[in-house]
């Protein structure tokens, strides 16, 4: 049988229960020896073996627990392990606990013993939070980082946090007030050092994150909130959504981090309204959602989490493209294409069409048979007389040219945008040369202005 007893965040947090257990064990095993909670063990004689021999053969944490946890699995008769904090919060438990049933004897958490009494905390350990990187708390309660055991682990967990909460955020170093960037410049750190940062004020705050926009949404949409956003329905700003996705289209063409940066936060912004909305009406909820969207990644990223193998962007492509058939339960071409929302720009739902089609094999044989068919289409519009007749071998014209555009891997939404952006650079050219006083040119002139103009003004 195994027992994990909990030591406690300092000396003199053992519990009687988990003093009992160590006195009954036929064998002992401390995580660490280097905090002042193994006084316990020196000052009753306890023999015990301590696993820091396992610290100086592993390479990082993750090797460390993985390894504690089969050593202490190894062992034979009544054994008492013995770690720091509550017990609950250490990996290498959580490691035995899906390998054996075990036994917890808590005592305090990392998270009393390094932030305030009464206030909640969210408790995580300083190598989890490096490994995770994107690590994104609800600020609105206090945080506790563990484990902050030496002076490189610290640099690490600074960065981290300076991009969460920014470089002159306070925290609390071992109770001591510190601002984030001084936290790999502390004299000493062990495995009982804890880093608690305070709830933070959303008004005063310079960084946000995730929780924080939701939480703005749902004052805005409150009992006391805006009147205009209160108001607003899915429909009301609907269109909203197209207009953000363009600009921020635009900014990615004209390479301007700056405003890719603004843009993308305008349309992450649309989604939020969309599902705040949604929850007010009771009809799903942010985490609907964000469950959707990752099972979603999950279920057809089966190359990654399945056991399909995919070795080229095509290789990948087609994985997703089948695991989307077999969700959807596409059985034919036409099924595919049904799902395809007719509110897209005209020329965007083109290429969509044709792409499934192709598919499927309904193609031409090669590039040359897509150019006659331009032609083709071209002699046709040529030749109508109605209006009718003008408008169905005009859009004939167009499904032609995009087919041509797509063989060549060439997006026509935004080839046509880039073109109409050349035309209207160069037309401002020749406008500006004239004086704004265009008809007073001949053809003539104006031609030659135009190609003065392509020379000039350039992409």
């Amino acid at each position: 049988m195994i027992t994990v007893v909990a030591l406690g965040c300092a000396a003199g947090q053992l519990t009687l229960a988990g003093a009992e257990a160590i006195d009954k064990a036929d064998k002992v095993f401390v995580k660490t020896a280097l905090t002042d909670t193994y006084d316990y063990f020196k000052n009753k004689g306890i023999d015990c073996v301590s696993l820091d021999f396992i610290y100086e053969q592993s390479k990082d944490f993750d090797e460390l627990d993985n390894t504690i946890a089969q050593y202490i699995l190894s062992q034979q008769g009544d054994v008492a392990y013995c770690v720091n904090g509550s017990g609950y919060e250490d990996r290498s438990v959580s490691l035995l606990q899906e390998k054996t049933d075990i036994k917890i004897l808590p005592s305090a958490s990392f998270a009393l013993c390094g932030g305030k009494a009464g206030v909640a905390n969210t408790l995580i350990s300083a190598y989890e939070l490096v490994a995770l990187r994107g690590f994104n708390y609800d600020t609105r309660v206090a945080l506790c980082v563990s484990d902050i055991d030496n002076a490189y682990i610290a640099a690490e967990v600074k960065l981290v946090l300076q991009n969460i909460l920014g470089d002159e955020e306070t925290a609390y170093f071992n109770g001591n007030k510190i601002f984030i960037y001084e936290l790999d410049r502390q004299t000493a750190y062990d495995y009982a050092t804890t880093l608690y940062i305070p709830p933070k004020n959303l008004v005063e705050k310079q960084r946000f994150n995730f929780a924080d926009l939701y939480q703005i949404m749902r004052i805005l949409r409150g009992d006391n909130g805006c009147q205009w956003d209160k108001a607003q329905t899915h429909q009301s700003i609907r269109q909203n959504a197209v207009e953000e996705a363009y600009e921020l289209v635009e900014a990615i063409n004209s390479d301007d981090v700056d405003n890719i940066i603004e843009e993308s936060g305008d349309l992450f912004l649309q989604s939020i309204f969309h599902c705040v909305i949604a929850e007010d009406c009771g009809e799903f909820s942010l985490e609907d959602c964000l469950s959707g969207i990752c099972r979603k990644l999950i279920d057809r990223h089966t190359h990654i989490f399945g056991d399909v193998v995919a070795n080229t962007p095509e290789e990948a492509l087609k994985a997703w493209d089948n695991a989307k058939a077999k969700e959807k339960h596409y059985v034919s071409a036409s099924d595919k294409i049904d799902k395809i929302a007719g509110a897209l720009p005209a020329l965007m739902r083109a290429y969509k069409v044709q792409k499934a089609v192709g598919k499927v094999g309904f193609e031409f044989d090669d590039f040359e048979q897509v150019i006659g068919k331009i032609k083709e289409e071209i002699e046709e519009f040529c030749k109508a007389k109605t209006a009718d007749e003008l408008e169905d071998e005009g859009g004939d014209i167009l499904i032609a040219a995009v087919n041509a555009l797509r063989w060549k891997n060439v997006e026509p939404e935004i080839a046509l945008s880039r073109a109409i952006d050349k035309f209207v650079k160069r037309f401002k050219y020749v406008d500006g040369k004239c004086n704004g006083d265009l008809q007073s040119k001949s053809p003539e002139e104006l031609n030659a202005l135009w190609e003065e103009a392509k020379v000039v003004a350039k992409d």
